[in-house]
């Protein structure tokens, strides 16, 4: 069915093939912008836990989900059994299994922002003779069942103590079968080639609340293709200028490049995958659905930040007022509720380093406030109140605290504390690091050209000297011929550091300042150490530490899902366009599962080649989907089509003489209030407003 919009794939398009479920770490999830769903490996388990609950308990268990067990099961003549191939889809999943001549598939959507959840189980008789089936489905038996006599005779209500709520299911196709108990039970009579399906539904009331009354054949079937047609509607809205959905638009990359199409479509589907409409920002894309409700990383949020700003620039605004009177060394993530905090009357400028929080926070609140500044060209945001600071002091606040991490008076470098503040799982990764060092700078010459379009040009000219200053100390970490950087510890040990963190941080924000011969070393380091052909290594096998790192999303078995899209970003601005764009069309094939996740990992008994297979993983906790994987986006738009704008000025882009070996247009990108298409040819980039 097509999209309609042009040259946008539909979600039918961009759903998964058949997969082998005893090669998956994660089976298929559910979203409804909502709330989270993910199938188990049986026919018909699903492990929810609504946002209610969680939202009343976010001190509760991490990976709420993980640790459930699946709603109800079921058992064909007397036996259950496991899915042996499933699909994804951004509204569905499917799975099935073949039961001697019986197949068996079973289909479950969400309802759209309700928690409901629906159920299609398909049964076809392959047998050249006619079968008797018996098929019983009964509610976990985690849950207590409520005494049957009070509910209707085509329902099984379940209480869970802990959760303080009940799972209620409602059987359409019970005919002349039954509710017994915990259980509902069919007789089925198949004909040979014949088809039987069942329908029902779980939904999740809190305990003593009158069932409801809407819940019929009717309003399934209804609920059922309300979800595809929403889903479908806000997927076109999302590409589509002026939309009824969104306060603006992702633009819309129209090409034949097969693997940069859907690298790029499958990248912003994983955002709207983790979109939730019930928060008090009710556009929030928070960074994975198994956590606690409404908990958002900044340092994930960041790594999309223009797409952000493109797609959600009115939401986009709130929230980093919202992050902007945070103290960003008080904790990593923040957490949305359904009603606003209320905001601070006092900020006070952090004294110092907290081991709470990330490393990368101010990194990321800052380039989250300069992308919506340069992509909506919005300079009285600059002017506005947060607390008692205007949003430019607080952007000052942020490029300038590295001073407030330095040993001593005289440091150049900011001492970024141990690995829970920066890597977490890389044990060497610490104290004075190159990669925050570089965004410093960065930081620092950003502001400063914000001065200059503010008329502030001698505070200006100070932040530049300072900026060259650090970068000059920076250079110190690096390791002559290896291609890779140190960090410097407090007790005056320099430990090289063969992980990707310095490679896409220093490429990205210092690209300019480094030799021909630095920018080669680092590039061969990366293309030698860490890139596989299908996915890379955050970490090379000969770190030090590769022992130690074994975690998918930072270690050397695997990648946290932003790194591929930050490494093609910092390989493309060091200079070496082709290497990086052709490794970025050899991990669309990573991406067969569904979208993004928090990492990707190599596995199995070949994991140490270079085409080793590779899965999301979620040994260590890892996430089935993460807004991180936005960054794929980020860079097609901002890398490959160089769309990188400035505050003030006339709309440019990055290195438009060079061509990217990527042909195609990215049509309806916003800068202020105009539109623009960016082609790209064999000749470069070309730039035109749209009327």
């Amino acid at each position: 069915m097509p999209s309609g919009v042009p040259g946008l794939p539909t979600l039918d398009e961009l759903g998964s093939s058949w997969l082998d479920c005893g090669l998956l770490a994660q089976m298929p999830s559910l979203h409804n912008f909502h709330d989270m769903a993910a199938c188990a490996p049986d026919l018909v388990g699903v492990n929810f836990l609504p946002g209610g609950p969680l939202s009343r308990d976010e001190s509760g268990p991490r990976w709420l989900l993980y640790n459930s067990l699946p709603l109800c099961g079921m058992t064909i003549d007397g036996r259950p059994y496991e899915s042996t191939s499933c699909r994804w889809f951004a509204y569905q999943a499917v799975r099935r299994a073949q039961v001697g001549s019986l197949d068996v598939v079973t289909t479950n959507r969400l309802a759209i922002e309700d928690t409901v959840i629906l159920w299609r189980v398909k049964f076809t008789n392959r047998d050249t003779a006619a079968k008797n089936v018996n098929i019983a489905i009964t509610a976990d038996v985690g849950w207590r069942p409520v005494n049957q006599e009070l509910v209707s005779p085509h329902e099984i209500r379940a209480r869970s103590e802990e959760w303080k709520m009940d799972a209620v299911y409602s059987f359409f196709d019970l005919e002349q079968n039954r509710v017994d108990g915990q259980f509902a039970l069919w007789q089925m009579q198949l004909a040979p080639g014949e088809s039987r399906e069942i329908r029902f539904l779980m939904h999740v009331e809190e305990p003593d609340r009158r069932g409801r009354a809407d819940l019929t054949p009717a309003w399934f079937e209804t609920q059922w293709a309300r979800t595809k047609a929403v889903w479908d509607e806000r997927w076109t809205s999302a590409f589509t200028p002026g939309n009824r959905f969104f306060s603006g638009n992702a633009p819309l990359l129209v090409t034949e490049d097969a693997a940069v199409r859907e690298i790029y479509y499958r990248s912003v589907l994983t955002l709207l995958v983790l979109l939730r409409t019930d928060l008090w920002s009710n556009r929030t894309f928070i960074t994975s659905g198994e956590r606690a409700k409404g908990v958002v990383y900044y340092w994930d949020t960041s790594l999309f930040s223009t797409i952000f700003a493109l797609l959600e620039p009115r939401q986009m605004k709130e929230q980093i007022k919202f992050f902007l009177e945070q103290d960003p060394h008080a904790s990593d993530v923040v957490v949305f509720k359904t009603v606003r905090p209320a905001p601070p009357a006092h900020l006070q400028v952090p004294a110092g380093w907290d081991l709470r929080g990330y490393a990368a926070n101010d990194l990321s609140i800052f380039r989250l406030t300069w992308s919506y500044l340069v992509v909506t060209q919005d300079k009285e945001f600059l002017r506005e109140k947060i607390a008692d600071q205007t949003v430019l002091q607080r952007l000052r606040v942020l490029a300038t605290n590295w001073k407030k991490l330095r040993l001593h008076p005289n440091d150049e470098l900011a001492d970024y504390g141990n690995a829970s503040n920066l890597l977490e799982c890389v044990p060497t990764y610490i104290d004075k690091v190159p990669s925050l060092n570089s965004a410093n700078v960065w930081m620092m010459r950003e502001l400063a050209d914000i001065l200059d379009e503010t008329g502030d040009q001698a505070e200006a000219r100070q932040l530049r000297i300072e900026a060259d200053a650090m970068l000059k100390a920076v250079m110190t970490l690096y390791v002559p011929g290896q291609g890779v950087w140190a960090s410097l510890h407090r007790d005056g040990t320099r430990v090289e550091m063969r992980h990707c963190y310095d490679f896409v941080t220093v490429g990205r924000f210092l690209a300019a300042d480094l030799a021909a011969n630095i920018r080669r070393e680092m590039v061969d380091f990366v293309r030698r150490e860490l890139l596989m052909e299908k996915w890379m290594r955050a970490q090379s096998l000969s770190d030090v530490a590769a022992a130690n790192s074994d975690r998918p999303d930072h270690g050397p078995m695997g990648a946290y899902d932003a790194w591929p899209a930050a490494t093609v970003d910092a390989m493309c601005r060091l200079g070496y366009w082709n290497p990086a764009v052709s490794f970025l069309r050899r991990t669309q094939v990573a991406v067969y599962e569904g979208v993004y996740a928090q990492a990707h990992e190599f596995y199995g008994a070949t994991r140490r080649d270079r085409d080793a297979p590779v899965r999301i993983a979620q040994r260590q906790s890892c996430m089935r989907e993460c807004s991180a994987g936005g960054a794929f986006a980020e860079t097609v738009v901002c890398t490959l089509f160089g769309y990188l704008t400035k505050l003030g000025g006339a709309p440019s882009l990055m290195n438009p003489e060079l061509p990217r070996d990527v042909k195609g247009e990215l049509r309806h990108v916003c800068r202020g209030d105009r539109r623009f298409t960016i082609q790209s040819d064999h000749t470069g980039l070309h730039m035109r407003e749209e009327v």
